[in-house]
Parts: C-alpha cells; structure tokens; sequence
C-alpha cells in the first residue's frame, strides 16, 4: 500500500495551463470505458453480429415444426376428339371447362438422426461464440482506451516536470545575470543556459502536440466531438491497481480469457457438426397427410364433371444410399476439424501460460525500474544541489552545470516513464485475463 500511495504521488500534476484550462475536461478511465462501449463502432459491429447469431438460433429451432404446403390451382379443359384407332370417325365430346386443384399437404418429421437437435445447439453455440467475441471487442477496445489514457498520463508528467525545470532554470539564468554584473560570471555562461532553456520550451511544444494526438485518438475511439483536451484523473489508478502474484494471475486467466473460452466453444461447435454429419447417414421418420380437392374427374370418359374429395395419412421413412459413401467423407472431414479445434485449444492455454509468466515478468522488472529511478532522482537532485553550489563559487564551470540539469531532467522524466510502463504492465496482466 506504501508503494501504492507513493506510485500514485508521482502522477500529480500541474493544472495551471492557462492556454488550455478552458478547453479541458478531466474525464476517468471508466467513463472513457462506458462511452466507448456505447459508441465505438468496432463494439457495435461485434453487437449487431450476436443479434444476427440469436436470430439464427430461432430459425434453427424451425426444423421442429411441421412443413405445411398449399397448392391451389385453377384451368381451362377443351372438349374432347373421339376418334378410331386409325383416327377415322371423329366425334366430337364435351367436357367441362373449368378446372379446379385444392391440395394441402403437412410432414411432420419425427426422427431425422439428430440433425434437427443438433443443429440447434450448433446455432446456440454459435450464438455462445457471437457473444464471446462481443465481449474481446469491448476487451480489446478498453485495453486501446487504457494505453491513449497511460499516454496522457505520461505527457502530463512528463510537462509538469519540463514545467519544474523551466522553472528553476530560469532561477538560475537570473542569478547569473547577478553575478555577471558583479563580475563572477561570464555572459557565455548566460547564453549557454538560455539555450538549455530553449531546449526545454522545444521538448515542451512536442509535448503539447503529442498531447492533441493523443486527444484525438481518444475522441475518435469514444465518438467525442470537439477541440477539447483531456486531463487524466490519476486518483483513478488507486481503485484499480489490485496486483496479486503469478499464479493467481494465471489462474485469472485461465478461468477468464476469452480466446481460451472461444477455443472451448469453437471445439463444442465442431462436436456438434461430427453429429449432424453423422445424423445425415441416418434413415428420417415422418408423419404425412394430404387432403385434395380435384374437379372434375378427368380419369373417367367421358369427364365427370364432379369434384372429388380425399385425404391420406401415414409414415414415410426416407434413407439415402449415396450417404452411403457421400456423407462418410464429410464426417471424416467434420471430424478432422474437431481434431484441429482440439489442438488450437491446446495451443491457445499454452499461449495464454505463456502471456502472463512473461507480462509478470515485465511487471516486476517495471516495478524494479521505478525503485531505481526513484533513487536516480535523489541522486540527480542531489548532484545538482552540490554542483549549483559549487558553480556559485566559482568551482565548477558551466558545462559542469548544464550536465548536472540534464541529468536532473533526464532521470525525473524516466521516473515517469517507468511508472507508466509499470502501470502498463499491470494493464496487460488485466487484459491477458479478460478483467478490464
């Protein structure tokens, strides 16, 4: 907890920036987060895809029900030609003009080898998989917000500290101009000193045009419109940085990533395929009946102008032999695709193994970075107190000077670079088990 509030400290920053104050809004990682969830449209595309699979799934569930069929049909019948077999002494027959079909027909399956069954857990599954990669979207797009947001963080820091050593570097110029007019130093140093302070204002304009890169990035992701420049709430990071030892990252992430639970899936969906290639070899049961509506009766001569009414039931069973050696090849590739879903699984789990040992790994050596920064800045403050002190006297000279403020600056801004990078670090951890 000491290192969390000492971590924490470091990210404070000025907010005295009067060129961008009025334009600025501090806004939270988590609401960045809840408004690229709404917005984004990678999310909404990944959304629209699951709607479409839960539709998918209510069509599936149709092959339970009956096929009904309506066939109705109307015609004209011409008079018929009597005639000899050698067509000598025609007479004519009248018939009755109008024609009429009326045919309903239902099937009602009643075993079709499983087909129907399975293909509707094929399509929840599918749907399972829809919502699985809905869910890596939305991780994915709040792993990409958490980087522009830890990029604000950084340049901030990296101004307030730039902000710090203009500060006392113009300290320093207006002590030299005091000692030159007493005849203690020299107008080069003066000049030299300018420069550096040049080199600051320079490091400090890319900062600001980093800055409104990154703002605009991070408008773009959440659908933000405007001019507005983004101040991070780094109080936030105290609420989120829950860091536990290896193994229970990976445990975390065994139970919880989401390419291992769409590799799980994935496999489900081809066992369900295996059986459904399989059901395709299998003989299909169903009930049948038919009712019909026929006039006239054209079967008798001369046509009876009559209409004739009836209806049939019963059980059919229908079996393909080309199944036979049809099917038996998809089933052997059916089958070759649950192997190869099997082995990604394998891979993905050893992956994701892989992913969190080394993101630990670069966690502690982040977290040894900021140990040692934070005794490099020390060490340069200190150092630079002693030279300052020395040059004021007349024991050092000016290149003395300027790379004591150079080391200062340098190790200050790394310290924040390491901090970011351990923050970053922690992030990935999160990421790697789908906790963000």
């Amino acid at each position: 907890m000491k290192y969390l509030i000492k971590l924490t400290l470091t990210f404070t920053f000025c907010m005295m920036i009067s060129d961008v104050l009025a334009q600025s809004q501090i806004v939270t990682l988590e609401q960045l987060w809840n408004d690229a969830e709404k917005n984004s449209q990678l999310v909404k595309t990944k959304k629209t895809e699951y709607q479409v699979a839960e539709q998918k799934v209510e069509s599936s569930k149709s092959g339970y029900l009956p096929d009904i069929q309506l066939d109705v049909s109307v015609g004209y019948l011409s008079d018929g030609i009597l005639s000899d077999r050698n067509f000598k002494n025609t007479s004519r027959v009248e018939n009755p003009h109008f024609m009429n079909d009326f045919a309903l027909k239902a099937n009602q399956l009643i075993y079709g080898g499983g087909t129907v069954k399975n293909a509707v857990l094929l399509s929840k599954t599918a749907q399972e998989m829809a919502s699985l990669s809905y869910e890596k979207q939305l991780q994915d797009v709040r792993m990409m917000v958490a980087g522009y947001y830890l990029d604000l963080c950084k340049l901030y820091n990296q101004e307030t500290v730039l902000d710090d050593n203009l500060k006392l570097c113009e300290i320093v110029i207006d002590n030299m101009k005091v000692m030159e007019r007493e005849g203690t130093a020299l107008s080069n140093d003066i000049l030299r000193y300018e420069l550096q302070k040049e080199h600051i204002l320079l490091a400090k304009r890319k900062i600001k045009d980093a800055l409104d890169i990154v703002c605009h990035k991070i408008a773009t992701i959440v659908h933000w419109e405007g001019d507005a420049r983004f101040i991070p709430d780094t109080t936030l990071f105290s609420n989120y940085f829950q860091m536990m030892d290896s193994e229970s990252w990976r445990q975390a992430a065994l139970k919880g990533n989401i390419n291992l639970k769409m590799a799980d899936t994935d496999l489900k969906m081809k066992e369900f395929e295996v059986k459904i290639s399989k059901g395709d070899m299998l003989p299909k049961v169903a009930l049948f009946a038919e009712y019909h509506l026929d006039g006239p009766i054209t079967t008798e001569v001369p046509v009876i102008n009559k209409n004739f009414n009836y209806m049939f039931v019963g059980v059919g069973v229908q079996y393909s032999l080309s199944s036979l050696y049809k099917n038996k090849r998809e089933v052997k590739v059916a089958k070759s695709n649950r192997e190869k879903a099997a082995d990604i699984k394998v891979l993905t789990e050893e992956e994701v193994n892989d992913n969190v040992y080394a993101s630990y790994i670069d966690y502690l050596t982040s977290k040894a970075e900021v140990e040692t920064q934070q005794k490099s800045v020390l060490l340069a403050d200190k150092n630079y107190s002693v030279i300052s002190s020395r040059y004021n006297n007349g024991l050092v000279t000016i290149t003395d000077m300027l790379d004591a403020a150079n080391v200062k600056l340098d190790a200050e801004l790394e310290l924040v670079n390491s901090n970011i990078n351990l923050l970053y670090n922690y992030f990935k951890l999160k990421y790697i088990s789908s906790s963000l």
